[in-house]
């Protein structure tokens, strides 16, 4: 995993959201790829479809951001902190999100499969037809009966103690 420096990023967003302003026609898909971004403040950004697969995102800034179809496959987002963010149609297959703040973010139609959601707390996220096959969600924080009524499960789903009723 490499660092990136702090132009690079800007320069390969400013590609990206040439990219999704020209509806692909411009500019170039964000590739942020086994990039190492701890900690980096991505509050309010455009990333619809962006490239994050194997990325470290530990503690990243990322509310309000709108991350619609983005591959964050096998991301480590630990501790990211996602409040509001629109992550609709976003991969998060085999992601870590331990620890992750979810807040209203909306991941509906998200693909969750066998993602760690040890500690997210999930207070008013949508999971609307959310892929939750084999999601470690055993331990997150603020997740509802409702919620979890919306969202895809499987007999590998793991939910917290008092929901594991709902898996059919």
């Amino acid at each position: 995993m490499r660092k990136i420096d702090g132009d690079v990023f800007r320069k390969r967003f400013e590609r990206h959201l040439s990219w999704v302003l020209s509806s692909g026609r411009g500019g170039e898909r964000g590739d942020f790829r086994d990039l190492d971004l701890d900690g980096v403040n991505l509050h309010g950004y455009t990333l619809h479809g962006a490239a994050f697969g194997g990325a470290s995102l530990r503690r990243a800034e990322l509310r309000r951001a709108e991350l619609r179809e983005a591959d964050l496959a096998g991301a480590d987002l630990g501790g990211a902190l996602l409040h509001d963010a629109v992550m609709t149609g976003v991969s998060l297959r085999g992601a870590r999100l331990v620890d992750a703040e979810l807040v209203r973010a909306d991941l509906t139609g998200a693909d969750l499969s066998d993602a760690d959601l040890a500690g997210a707390d999930l207070l008013g996220a949508a999971l609307d037809d959310a892929n939750l096959d084999g999601a470690d969600l055993k331990s997150a924080l603020s997740l509802t009966a409702k919620q979890i009524a919306r969202a895809r499960l499987t007999g590998r789903t793991q939910l917290p103690e008092g929901l594991t009723t709902l898996i059919t």
